[in-house]
């Protein structure tokens, strides 16, 4: 679905049914775009990385987890040869949007990538079906594009991959985009905005008028307005996605 499409049929619910969404409904929306609720792989993700961790700590490779809630909300982060935040402006954020019954394969294939040619990187997954599927924060923005030509070279990414959501450039199907990380992500900032733009639409009355270029031009001026140099950044990262995707270029 392009980002056209995407706001067009928020601007028909949203008449439907008289009311406005907030940013945690962007969010979610975002998150589980074209995804049937799926957690049936659940105890099998969590063995593999249960066994993974236990072989990890037997060698000299330098990590660190996370968990963020419990059962089919669970959260998992790996960072590989890392001990603090990436600098957000070096960093790359990679979505390899792994189909969920290839997730167990494609973390082993993400890990030891990651090890073997000793990237500095952070990992993310859920346990249950996302659009998502792996998230890579490369500390090194430098680092992304070979893991993305070793992907294309590697596997059918048109049968591994999901699409990802409409506001995410890609290149062979894999998502990148960039964000602080401190203040907030790629995807809560775009969430904010969403629903910044959508509650002037309907209190306007122009929701018939909301569409990709209108959208765009909507955050170029918030993000030249924006006085924060983190805020901004991000807004200009959401810029410069969408310019690549509505002008078909090169996220990087």
């Amino acid at each position: 679905m392009s980002i056209n499409d995407f706001l067009k049929k928020i601007a028909v619910d949203i008449k439907v049914n008289n009311r406005v969404y907030d940013k945690e409904d962007f969010y979610y929306l975002l998150k589980y775009w074209g995804i049937k609720k799926d957690n049936s792989l659940m105890l099998d993700i969590e063995n593999f990385y249960e066994e993974f961790l236990n072989n990890l700590s037997n060698s000299l490779v330098k990590y660190e987890t996370r968990k963020v809630k419990d059962g089919e909300n669970a959260t998992y982060y790996i960072g590989f040869y890392v001990d603090k935040k990436a600098n957000y402006e070096e960093a790359l954020k990679v979505y390899f949007p792994v189909k969920y019954e290839y997730l167990t394969s494609a973390l082993k294939t993400v890990f030891l990538y990651l090890i073997r040619n000793n990237i500095q990187a952070t990992v993310k997954f859920n346990v249950k079906a996302t659009n998502e599927g792996i998230v890579i924060r490369f500390y090194n923005k430098d680092d992304a594009l070979p893991f993305i030509n070793y992907c294309n070279n590697n596997f059918i990414l048109k049968d591994l991959l999901e699409n990802v959501e409409p506001f995410i450039a890609t290149i062979f199907g894999i998502g990148l985009v960039q964000d602080d990380n401190i203040v907030n992500t790629y995807s809560g900032t775009l969430s904010e905005v969403l629903e910044e733009y959508f509650k002037k639409a309907y209190e306007d009355g122009t929701l018939n008028k909301v569409g990709d270029t209108d959208f765009l031009e909507f955050i170029t001026n918030k993000s030249r307005l924006e006085e924060d140099n983190i805020k901004r950044f991000n807004l200009k990262a959401i810029v410069n996605n969408i310019t690549a995707i509505l002008e078909h270029a090169s996220p990087i």
